[in-house]
């Protein structure tokens, strides 16, 4: 008996013929319109197990900072002086996470938009 014939008969022990399995003989719902189709039945067995993926949860870390990067550089704008360079770098770097997050994304998710220090001071400054 080879290893796979072998496999087949444990899991065969282990669940019989599925019968008893929960939603067993039920169609699989994989009818997200923007997920790809080689990613749908991974993300709704993340889903059915309460995971998130991780290009998620790093999308919702990046909205956060972004908001925040967006607040402490319009405070900076608005007072006149000149940009501090720990803001500058800050920036930098928040945008490059966010380049590689747009990246990572899979077809279909909107990307972040990165921060444009001059397009936020115009946006300040004209309205």
């Amino acid at each position: 008996m080879d290893w796979e014939s072998s496999l087949d008969e444990r899991v065969r022990q282990a669940i019989g013929d599925g019968s008893n399995l929960p939603n067993a003989g039920k169609r699989l719902e994989l009818d997200d319109p923007y997920t790809p189709d080689e990613l749908k039945l991974a993300y709704k067995l993340l889903k059915d197990n309460d995971l998130t993926p991780g290009w998620i949860l790093e999308g919702r870390e990046l909205d956060d900072l972004l908001a925040q990067a967006r607040q402490q550089l319009a405070r900076a704008l608005k007072s006149g002086a000149a940009l501090p360079e720990s803001i500058s770098a800050g920036i930098t770097a928040l945008n490059k996470r966010v380049l590689a997050y747009n990246l990572k994304a899979p077809p279909g998710v909107s990307h972040k938009r990165m921060i444009d220090v001059e397009i936020e001071r115009r946006r300040l400054t004209c309205g």
